[in-house]
């Protein structure tokens, strides 16, 4: 009887980590750039009694590409194929996807959250005049002289969930992207692939599978009230 509360109980507890998530993804819906969390979870065998089984959790980024929106923004950008770019809040670094940024009092270039984009090779990418001009390759071009490239890096491995905006932070050295595997494109946005519909529907199946655990929990609160009551007649 016990097993049957414990089950309960785990899949109360995988049902809330992925509604979390799903609304994680909603909320960001709107954000450029963010790519959503999706759960991989398998039934995994009890180690200790080969009977039971409980779900094993687990979140990854879904790392498709968003819809490319034209924004006409010389600095709106975006990445075409693999890779991320770099941005620096004060000695953190995070990758994101989000290529909308604006020009600081100093001439760097910077997101929403005021985090610093990073040069190929590092430092902050910086421009002096509004005759800005990027290419394919990341080059920027300041009054049509090149002043450094975008930094592009590759995806980081081993990262499971993205914090709300979609940063991952950067905890080991970025890895350059390899030349080929991505194109930059000034003046657009991409969007996020989160698709609404698809989180609704995932949404509401595992409110399903919260009630499939609650009235579990319900029924073992039955049967032990049931033995509780006719033990107690029958020790009369």
């Amino acid at each position: 009887m016990g097993d049957l509360i414990d089950t309960a109980a785990s899949i109360l507890i995988h049902t809330e980590r992925k509604i979390d998530s799903i609304s994680k993804n909603i909320a960001n819906i709107s954000t450029p750039g963010f790519k959503r969390n999706i759960d991989i979870s398998h039934i995994s065998e009890d180690s200790n009694r080969s009977y039971l089984f409980r779900p094993s959790q687990a979140f990854v980024v879904d790392s498709s590409t968003g819809t490319l929106k034209q924004t006409g923004n010389p600095l709106d950008i975006s990445i075409v194929g693999h890779g991320h770019f770099l941005v620096r809040h004060y000695d953190q670094y995070f990758f994101t996807r989000a290529g909308q940024f604006s020009k600081g009092p100093d001439g760097s270039l910077r997101d929403a959250n005021a985090m610093v984009l990073q040069v190929a090779g590092g430092g902050d990418a910086i421009m002096e005049s509004d005759d800005i001009k990027i290419l394919s390759d990341g080059t920027m071009l300041d009054s049509g002289a090149p002043v450094g490239a975008i930094g592009v890096f590759t995806s980081p491995q081993g990262t499971s969930e993205l914090s709300l905006g979609g940063l991952m932070p950067a905890s080991n050295e970025p890895v350059a992207a390899e030349e080929g595997d991505f194109e930059i494109r000034q003046g657009m946005l991409e969007s996020s692939n989160v698709v609404l519909s698809d989180e609704m529907v995932a949404m509401m199946a595992n409110v399903r599978q919260a009630e499939g655990a609650a009235q579990l929990v319900r029924y073992y609160d039955q049967l032990i009230g049931q033995a509780i009551t006719t033990f107690a007649r029958a020790g009369r």
